[in-house]
């Protein structure tokens, strides 16, 4: 049985606020999880609202519809909102932010090995066009420390380094970074910092200027469950004159906020009700979220290595967890799939549990994702799943 404690639910029936299928279990918010009914019912208000008046509100009043959602956003994660510009997602951001800095043939960008594929692509499409090298930092197998990671990653600085770009979060393997640690001695040293912080809002208490890195990506619609197409760029004072939104438009060069408000005719309405998102969760209060989704993803580790008898993946009582937790697939499911999507298909067919399936090096781990819609049985349900599919 776990030592763990498990969580209270932070109020009576959560997963009534949202439209998920209950007939699946839903363990995958870490993707891209579910929007509250009341803030797609806000985003569907503006929409309309929009569409009554295009050029009015969308042409003229784009500044005023964004502004208290920025502040909004600026303020939940620890931002200054002149910085602070709105995008689709953390791919768009880590996007931008490498097609504005003025690169050198050789310039390296160095990176845990843990990179989201997505940014592995971004930069490897830099290269092509700009000569820039990819230096990923090899990891360990399993046993993961975010405090190590840091270590890892600062221990292969070199004098080429011109761009560390550091999850907050893995991706793959769902540790939280020590980010202060790598901040720091990048700064020291002359090394920019990019941090891809995909799945940080919502998950993490943030403070993201006091962190001090150059440029700082995330998504909302993941755990902050802003409607989908939700993210943000916040940039550092020094280098908001040379960042610029992918899309060049009318605004470039005015202001950072402003070029980025401003990227063409688009559905602005998820930006607008980022803010709405954050404040739906407020009601229940914000570190009491964060608290039980941690506590969750703690206690489920601990539930799963014991059903299947496997040992865990990460460092001791969750220390280097957020919302998430990987753990290992036992071998009597594993024999039955030639790949981890085929495994990953039959949970969702047969067993009707949608989470990811991961192959790290080999080893096969599935990543459970715990929200407040999340309960003790959907964990005891993906335990059962996988033994039938064991079966």
């Amino acid at each position: 049985m776990p030592t763990a404690a498990l969580p209270r639910p932070v109020c009576n029936d959560p997963k009534a606020h949202f439209g998920l299928d209950r007939s699946y279990t839903f363990l995958n918010h870490g993707s891209f999880g579910a929007c509250p009914g009341a803030v797609l019912a806000a985003q569907d208000r503006s929409r309309r609202a929009i569409e009554a008046r295009p050029i009015e509100l969308l042409g003229r009043s784009v500044e005023a519809l964004l502004a208290p959602s920025r502040a909004v956003v600026a303020s939940f994660i620890g931002a200054d909102p002149a910085g602070l510009g709105f995008m689709v997602n953390a791919t768009e951001g880590v996007n931008a932010v490498l097609q504005s800095i003025a690169w050198k043939q050789g310039d390296e960008v160095l990176a845990l090995d843990m990179l989201y594929n997505a940014v592995r692509k971004s930069v490897q499409r830099m290269h092509t066009t700009h000569g820039i090298v990819l230096r990923e930092v090899e990891t360990p197998k399993d046993g993961w420390c975010g405090e190590e990671l840091a270590e890892l990653l600062l221990s292969a600085l070199s004098a080429k380094t011109r761009l560390v770009i550091i999850d907050h979060v893995t991706s793959p393997t769902a540790i939280v970074i020590d980010l202060a640690r790598v901040i720091r001695a990048c700064k020291a040293r002359g090394v920019l910092v990019l941090v891809d912080g995909a799945h940080a809002p919502g998950m993490l208490d943030l403070s993201v200027d006091t962190l001090g890195a150059d440029w700082y990506t995330a998504n909302l619609h993941k755990w902050t469950c802003a409607p989908k197409g939700c993210g943000f760029l916040v940039t550092a004072p020094q280098h908001r004159a040379n960042t610029h939104p992918l899309a060049t438009s009318h605004h470039f060069g005015l202001a950072y906020a402003k070029e980025f408000d401003w990227q063409g005719t688009r559905d602005i309405s998820a930006w607008m009700h980022a803010g709405t998102a954050i404040e739906f969760f407020e009601r229940f209060g914000w570190a009491q979220v964060r608290a039980h989704n941690h506590a969750l993803a703690v206690w489920a580790g601990e539930c799963l290595c014991a059903a299947w008898q496997v040992a865990p993946l990460t460092d001791s009582a969750g220390a280097s967890l957020g919302s998430m937790c990987p753990v290992r697939v036992p071998d009597a499911a594993r024999a039955n799939f030639s790949n981890v999507e085929a495994l990953a298909e039959a949970l969702y067919a047969q067993e009707r549990v949608e989470i990811p399936v991961i192959d790290w090096k080999g080893a096969w781990h599935v990543r459970v994702s715990a929200h407040i819609h999340n309960t003790a049985e959907d964990i005891e349900r993906l335990a059962d799943a996988m033994r039938a599919i064991g079966r």
